[in-house]
């Protein structure tokens, strides 16, 4: 979905809602992780993943949540009624830039390619990082594979309940 901005610019409405919420997190110290827009039919939902080290808490999502339905009211990015979710990523965090593989490098991370890559798409290893636009994985099944960042559709992390054990942590 679309809306014209001053100037006649078309711009995305996950663009926009980027755009307003970006500056809000960063004033409250938190981070905008993700901003997903889905339309079906009159219902329009707006969710924005937002964290921090140590991850947030429910009042701060509600306060967040609260400045940024004023700046879309204010802003008029969405004309008619809508749902703004504001949570935490959660557990199995989406990675979506660049510097969200490098941050997350030694975790497990699932990936999906836009296209099959020796005959598969689904991809789960421990992050490498990066190496210039390319995103590393050491895949379960042994030895690293490297995808370009733009082959990449989604990726998260996975949660890995034995790491400490494997790790030498114990529980």
């Amino acid at each position: 979905m679309f809306f014209f901005a001053s100037h006649g610019v078309r711009v995305e409405v996950r663009e926009e809602v980027r755009l307003l919420a970006r500056p809000l997190a960063e004033e409250s110290g938190l981070e905008l992780v993700d901003v997903e827009f889905q339309a079906q039919g009159r219902r329009r939902v707006v969710r924005v993943l937002i964290d921090r080290p140590g991850g947030v808490t429910v009042d701060e999502c509600a306060r967040f949540s609260r400045r940024l339905s004023d700046c879309l009211d204010m802003n008029q990015t969405l004309a008619n009624s809508y749902n703004l979710e504001v949570s935490s990523p959660g557990v199995d965090r989406p990675l979506r830039s660049p510097e969200h593989f490098e941050r997350f490098k030694g975790e497990r991370a699932q990936l999906t390619t836009h296209e099959a890559l020796d005959g598969r798409r689904h991809w789960s290893g421990r992050l490498l990082g990066l190496d210039d636009e390319r995103v590393g994985l050491e895949l379960d099944e042994g030895g690293p594979r490297w995808f370009d960042f733009a082959q990449i559709k989604q990726a998260h992390l996975v949660v890995d309940p034995w790491r400490r054990e494997r790790a030498g942590g114990g529980v």
